[in-house]
Formats: C-alpha cells, sequence, structure tokens
C-alpha cells in the first residue's frame, strides 16, 4: 500500500471548472471579446498552469502579448473573487480520503494553480492541516509537468519514492508523475478531454473515488 498520496488539485480533488469557466468568460466579456466557453470547451483550456489557460481563451490571439496582458489581471482577480462560488470535493471523494486517513495514509497536492488560491480552496474545502503540504504555482518552480515541485514536496516531508503515488486527472499528471520517478493514478472525473487515449500510459485508473481504497 502507499503511504503518501500527491494529488493533482483542479479536476482531481476538486470540481473548479464553473468557477474557472465564469471568470473567463466575464473576462473576455469585459476585454471585448464575442464569444465564451461551454463546460465543455473549458475542459481542453485547462492545465499547464493560468498562463497556458489564457493563451487558450484567447484562441487566435493566444500569442498576441498585449492581449494577454490585457485578459490576465480582469481573469486573475475576478478568479480570486469568485474561486469558491461553486467548487466543491468530488462526489465521494472526501469520505474515501478521510478513510485513508484512518489507515495512516497521508496527503500532498502539487497544482499549477497559484499557490495562494490553491489554499484558499483546500482549506475551505477539506479542512486546515487535511493536506500536510501544499505547493502550487510560484516563481519558484516550473509549472507542472515538470516535477520540480513535486521532488519538493516528495524533500520536504522526507518521503521515500516507493512510498509515494502521484494522483491527478490528465496526461499533464502523468507526466508529472513520470518525470518524478513515481508511478501515477489516473482519476477519470476530471478534465481531460479523452480519457481513453491516456488510460493505457498511467499504472493506475480509477473510475471512481472508492477504487483508492484498492491502491
Amino acid at each position: 500500500m502507499y503511504r503518501h498520496l500527491i494529488f493533482d488539485l483542479d479536476g482531481t480533488l476538486i470540481d473548479t471548472i464553473e468557477d474557472i469557466r465564469n471568470a473567463i468568460n466575464a473576462a473576455l466579456k469585459i476585454c471585448g471579446y464575442d464569444y465564451q466557453y461551454d463546460r465543455e470547451g473549458t475542459k481542453g483550456l485547462i492545465g499547464d498552469g493560468a498562463d497556458a489557460l489564457l493563451h487558450r481563451a484567447l484562441r487566435e490571439k493566444g500569442e498576441d502579448l498585449q492581449a494577454f496582458s490585457e485578459l490576465k489581471p480582469v481573469y486573475m482577480r475576478l478568479y480570486r473573487e469568485h474561486n469558491l462560488d461553486v467548487a466543491r470535493p468530488f462526489d465521494g471523494l472526501k469520505e474515501t480520503l478521510l478513510a485513508l486517513k484512518e489507515k495512516g495514509v497521508d496527503f500532498c497536492c502539487v497544482t499549477n494553480k497559484p499557490e495562494p488560491l490553491a489554499y484558499a480552496v483546500l482549506e475551505s474545502r477539506y479542512g486546515k492541516n487535511f493536506f500536510s503540504c501544499i505547493i502550487g504555482a510560484s516563481d519558484e518552480y516550473p509549472v507542472k509537468p515538470h516535477p520540480g515541485s513535486t521532488l519538493a514536496c516528495i524533500k520536504k516531508m522526507g518521503y521515500r519514492k516507493e512510498d509515494c503515488l502521484y494522483v491527478g486527472d490528465s496526461h499533464v499528471d502523468i507526466a508529472t508523475g513520470h518525470n518524478a520517478g513515481l508511478p501515477v493514478a489516473l482519476v477519470t472525473w476530471g478534465y481531460e478531454v479523452d480519457y481513453s487515449k491516456i488510460r493505457a500510459d498511467a499504472e493506475f485508473v480509477l473510475d471512481g473515488p472508492l477504487e483508492l481504497l484498492k491502491v
């Protein structure tokens, strides 16, 4: 049994997509764009951090630095103000993690979400100190799938790699775990556009939270 689970956040621990979608749609409208994203379209924007999300959201203007620099502060302000409007743990997940805690398993979170926002949403929905370590996007580490933040988490906590399992919902998470030298459990309740294309790349595939208990 793995003693330490290192989780991704968006699409893995918390269903955050509606708050992200609402913020990006409002930001696009404020900045003068005449298109919006539905839930499925927003899935295609997520992964690789906020900057990548915004470049993708800008479509044909994605490489336009002026358009990006105008959109980013508007989006970040709106998302900071509304990141907890709808966000919640996926059904059954918190109960499963509590059962694992009783077995002596502990949890960390490594995410491309800006670190202050990661702390805010996790502490609000799971409670303070539920996660032994939270590392979010900052100037200290490159964004995932670079393994820097994951390896920093392992070092900070004094874990042995053989006791760790990386848990995430996307191809970015599979690459992150493997780049850090960890096995990966892919959860299929998240935001990857097509899970059939990546299931074989993970050591474990979990179609529901209770399947975590088997690993």
